[in-house]
C-alpha cells in the first residue's frame, strides 16, 4: 500500500499546468466528453466551448489549463470571461486514472490565481448535486452556493461563487 501511495504521489509531482495552446484542443474535447457522458449527454453549450475553444474561450480573453502528465493532457479547467468582472470556471475534469489524488486542487488554484491576475471580482459555477466529490473541492475553497440563475447547461441545478 505504500509503495502504490508513493508511486501515487510521484505521478502528480510530475504533472505540468500549462496554460492555453491549440495543440491539445483535441483532449480538451474527448476527456470533457467522457466526463460529460459519464452521467449525461453532451449539450449545445458543452459542443460550442469545446468545438471551438480558441473561438469561444480564448479570443474571449478566457484561458483553458491543462493538466500535463509525461507530455499527456490529464486534465483541465476553463476560465471564461464574463462582464462585471465575472469569469465562470468551466470545464473542469480529470481523467479517471488521476482523480483523487489532488489534481483539481492544483487546477482550481491556478483557476483562482488566473482570476485574481486578471482582476477578476468573482468566480462563478454551474454544476451538479450528483458531482459529490467536486461540491467537496469547490466548498473546500470558499465557493459559496448561490440562487441559480442560469440555464446554460441543463444538467445544472445549483451555481456556485468565490468573490475575489
Amino acid at each position: 500500500m505504500e509503495a502504490k501511495k508513493s508511486i501515487q504521489e510521484q505521478r502528480l509531482r510530475n504533472i505540468e499546468i500549462t496554460n492555453y495552446n491549440s495543440k491539445y484542443d483535441q483532449s480538451f474535447y474527448e476527456l470533457n466528453k467522457s466526463w460529460i457522458e459519464e452521467f449525461w449527454m453532451l449539450e449545445d453549450s458543452d459542443l460550442k466551448d469545446l468545438l471551438k475553444p480558441e473561438e469561444s474561450i480564448i479570443e474571449l480573453g478566457g484561458e483553458i489549463f491543462f493538466a500535463l502528465a509525461n507530455g499527456i493532457v490529464v486534465g483541465t479547467a476553463a476560465m471564461i470571461p464574463f462582464p462585471n468582472s465575472k469569469i465562470e470556471l468551466a470545464k473542469m475534469t480529470v481523467q479517471k486514472e488521476y482523480r483523487g489524488k489532488g489534481l483539481s486542487k492544483k487546477l482550481l488554484k491556478k483557476c483562482i490565481d488566473y482570476a485574481k491576475a486578471s482582476k477578476a471580482k468573482e468566480i462563478f459555477l454551474i454544476s451538479n448535486s450528483r458531482l459529490l466529490s467536486a461540491r467537496k473541492l469547490y466548498d473546500k475553497f470558499g465557493f459559496i452556493e448561490v440562487d441559480l440563475d442560469s440555464n446554460k447547461y441543463k444538467r445544472g441545478n445549483y451555481k456556485m461563487v468565490l468573490r475575489l
